[in-house]
């Protein structure tokens, strides 16, 4: 049977099992024997109910299943005895029983009246079947209300509205990714039909209807004609067509988009045009891009110092780049190797037997410094690059790569080697030249524990000379002996280490010490100035990294000019103040502090430059070497006014790497 049929079927049977129940439920409740006709009703009754190919269930107002007939058990996966005295609600979803419970309530209200609706239903297998549900209340013989439900399967039908719905939503996703929107334009009315990406890409109201005049509005004018030209030829000529053009969105900004149509005929053969367009602007913008990339390359090619160079499998040249506005680039190199052209090929056996090993190996190399000649036969150094190169089946074909000049660069390496050698010198003679100002205070500073020593063997006579002898006394006198003696060691293993000439030895140091052994060489110093110290060290300092000797010098000479600036001082204490602590990032500070006159603006800017100097003897050396040195730390050296009198001097050195981690 036609599915058409099956429901015109199903109606006119519903409509007839409506009668045939009002007449029953309405009839006495028992059937004489004589009374034929209603027996015949009856009969015809049970069997419209039984076979017919609709789903029957009749419930009583409290939603008990009465009766349903074996074709609509059959369609839930039941027998009609399993469905009958159990609830309605339970072929229903949990989720829709509200609903169902609603609908009965409406129909038990509006007797005789007709009520429709879709619904889902549960399968014994837990399987969904869509119904239509056409439901309407009687009233029986002793006046209680019965609800008649014809069901219709309409499964196959939401199935397939599911899945257009589904289909429609991949396609917008689809269109969103890909921002290609979907359009159609009758060529007789001008009707235009845009989908929610067209929309999106033209920046317009959903709800408003797309017309030609906004679009030729929103086409940017240098593209318009082009635009309406192209599509009038193809109303004209009823083909398709293709084109890109931009548009001018609200804000100003340029949008590229591609149209595509595909002209087609509708049933009264009006021609209409079904497309799409597509935001094309981030490739319009990569191609920009590209091109700019592109560009980019052949001006840095053309105007670089830099020259680029071709080896065959061989590794002889086989290209080399021109330019005719550099001398750079060597010329006659086309067929030789790289250690042909060369000449430290033979001075550097190692480095070139290396670079050959991966020339072989097909591996890249990078940075490869070399002495060449330019074009004038004039020496020059040549730091290169290359990487290999292959054919679509693997075959080795030889490197390319690119040369640099770094001529500049070595020799301003081998300047700054000479100036560092220049340097050191000077310090060593600024260490030696402090020394000898220093001399009375070395002298103290041995001439203490000598003295001491002294004291100390002629207080051990004393005690052995006792009798009986006291050698526990005596004993402490030789101890205290050898520490006075290990302290005037100290001392000269300290001078003789300022004055040697050596390289930079670093340690981690232990700041306090530093400081401490610092000022015990300008104690005299201090003394014969009038000059008092007052140290504030932190006795929780991280260790710091460094040369010992060369730091030394730099606080040295820090001291030496805070007690040179409070010379003239005499309505003040000439105090010095030597703190240390740590700043905000773990680094070490160490500062020197003086009152004397201070520093003036002018010369706060110029204090660290070489030869400048506020003194009438200075050489302006010694600020400029002790910033040499802690810069070569990886530290720094600043100076600022006090806001009183006199002027700081703040020395912040890195830590050492292992308390840094």
């Amino acid at each position: 049977m036609k599915p058409g049929r099956a429901v015109a079927f199903g109606k006119s049977a519903a409509q007839y099992l409506v009668g045939c129940v009002r007449h029953t439920v309405t009839a006495k409740p028992r059937v004489e024997p004589g009374d034929a006709g209603l027996l015949e009703a009856v009969k015809q009754w049970q069997q419209v109910f039984e076979h017919n190919p609709v789903m029957y269930f009749m419930v009583d107002p409290a939603g008990t299943v009465m009766n349903v007939n074996t074709f609509g058990a059959a369609q839930l996966g039941y027998t009609p005895a399993e469905l009958i005295g159990r609830s309605v609600l339970d072929v229903f979803f949990e989720e829709d029983r509200a609903t169902v419970r609603a609908c009965i309530a409406l129909c038990l209200e509006t007797v005789d009246q007709s009520h429709t609706w879709e619904i889902r239903k549960v399968r014994k297998d837990g399987s969904v079947l869509w119904v239509r549900e056409n439901a309407k209340t009687m009233l029986r013989a002793n006046g209680g209300p019965i609800v008649l439900v014809a069901c219709e399967n309409i499964t196959e039908r939401k199935e397939a509205e599911n899945a257009l719905r589904q289909s429609e939503a991949y396609l917008a996703q689809a269109q969103e990714l890909s921002h290609t929107g979907s359009f159609g334009w009758k060529a007789a009315t001008r009707e235009i039909t845009w989908s929610k990406e067209t929309y999106r890409i033209f920046q317009c109201d959903e709800g408003t209807k797309p017309k030609i005049s906004f679009m030729l509005a929103r086409i940017h004018p240098d593209d318009r004609l082009a635009v309406q030209q192209t599509t009038a030829r193809a109303a004209r000529e009823g083909k398709d067509y293709d084109h890109e053009y931009r548009l001018v969105m609200p804000d100003g900004s340029i949008k590229y988009v591609r149209a595509v149509a595909r002209a087609t005929r509708d049933a009264s053969g009006q021609l209409e045009f079904v497309g799409s367009v597509t935001d094309i602007t981030a490739t319009k913008e990569a191609e920009r891009r590209l091109r700019d990339s592109e560009q980019r390359f052949r001006d840095y090619a053309e105007t670089a110092s830099d020259w680029f160079w071709e080896t065959g499998p061989d590794h002889r040249v086989t290209r080399i780049s021109e330019h005719s506005d550099t001398n750079t680039a060597p010329a006659g190199l086309i067929g030789l190797t790289r250690w042909d052209i060369a000449p430290d090929a033979d001075l550097e056996p190692e480095k070139w037997r290396q670079h050959r090993a991966a020339l072989d190996a097909h591996i890249p190399f990078r940075d490869l410094v070399y002495r060449s000649k330019d074009r004038n036969g004039q020496p020059i150094y040549v730091r290169t690059s290359g990487k290999p190169f292959f054919d679509a089946d693997g075959t080795f074909l030889g490197y390319r790569g690119v040369c640099t000049d770094v001529t500049a660069a070595i020799r301003a390496d081998q300047a700054e080697d000479a100036l560092r050698k220049a340097q050191a010198e000077l310090a060593h003679v600024t260490r030696v030249t402090t020394l000898g100002e220093l001399t009375a205070s070395i002298a103290h500073e041995i001439n203490q524990p000598l003295a001491a020593v002294i004291a100390n063997a002629d207080a051990c006579l004393a005690w052995l000379q006792r009798s009986p002898p006291d050698l526990k006394a005596a004993r402490r006198s030789v101890e205290w002996i050898i520490e006075d003696g290990k302290r005037a060691s100290d001392v000269i293993r300290h001078v003789r280490a300022l004055a040697k000439r050596s390289d930079i030895e670093m340690a981690p140091l232990d700041a306090g010490a530093v400081v401490r052994e610092a000022v015990a060489l300008v104690q005299r110093e201090m003394a014969s100035h009038a000059v008092s110290v007052r140290m504030e060290l932190s006795s929780t300092l991280p260790r710091i990294f460094g040369d010992r000797i060369q730091l030394q010098q730099v606080l040295i000479n820090l001291i030496k000019n805070g007690i040179e600036a409070m010379e003239g001082i005499d309505d003040r204490p000439r105090e010095l103040a030597i703190r240390s602590a740590t700043d905000d990032n773990g680094a070490v500070l160490v500062s020197v502090s003086d009152c004397g006159a201070g520093i003036d603006e002018q010369a706060m800017d110029r204090l660290f430059m070489p030869f400048f100097t506020t003194k009438s003897s200075g050489m302006g050396m010694g600020l400029s070497i002790c910033r040499s040195i802690i810069e070569a730390h990886g530290g720094r050296l600043s100076a600022m006014p006090n806001q009183e009198h006199g002027a700081t001097f703040q020395i912040t050195l890195p830590l050492h790497r292992e308390d840094a981690s």
